[in-house]
């Protein structure tokens, strides 16, 4: 499914909470991660933060749906994801592979030298999911700094760290 990709705006904000909400089931067959079903979701007021603050963009389908959604914030020459939902009506449609190629777009126009984000190690549609589009581990030695803060963030929020790993797509 070909999606329209445009900045959020806040009149978006209901819709993408419901997409978070819906992708976040997926977990559920996860035993370790069906907690995350009942974990909340971001807020109103997050979502206009990151909307004031950050790359903001939603994936519209051809009813005018919000489909899907992507946050990324410019770290030094990295644009950093920091986070893509799809609604679980729309998983397996290509929607979050527009998202990822459109982010990439946007970083290399704006000069950055690679698309970072964290993300599951273990889990099919996250990690091997990046990996299809071009993205590869980093490794400790290598590991920015901002990502290690990132990683240390979200053993805080309750995730294993060994669950966890950050990945790189260099433009360059």
């Amino acid at each position: 499914m070909t999606c329209l990709i445009r900045k959020i705006e806040p009149s978006d904000i209901a819709q993408l909470i419901e997409i978070e909400k819906s992708a976040t089931q997926a977990f559920s067959s996860i035993p370790e991660l069906a907690w995350l079903v009942e974990s909340p979701v971001l807020s109103a007021q997050d979502h206009l933060q990151l909307i004031s603050s950050a790359y903001a963009f939603v994936a519209i389908n051809q009813k005018n749906q919000a489909t899907g959604f992507l946050y990324a914030e410019r770290q030094a020459l990295d644009l950093y994801i920091i986070e893509l939902d799809v609604s679980a009506a729309f998983q397996k449609q290509g929607i979050g592979r527009q998202l990822i190629e459109y982010v990439i777009a946007t970083a290399q126009g704006e000069g950055c030298d690679a698309v970072t984000l964290t993300t599951f190690h273990d889990v099919i549609w996250n990690r091997p999911f990046y990996e299809k589009l071009g993205f590869e581990k980093i490794n400790a030695l290598e590991m920015p700094l901002y990502l290690e803060h990132k990683l240390e963030h979200e053993v805080a929020y309750g995730f294993s760290r060994n669950s966890r790993c950050a990945m790189r797509l260099a433009l360059n």
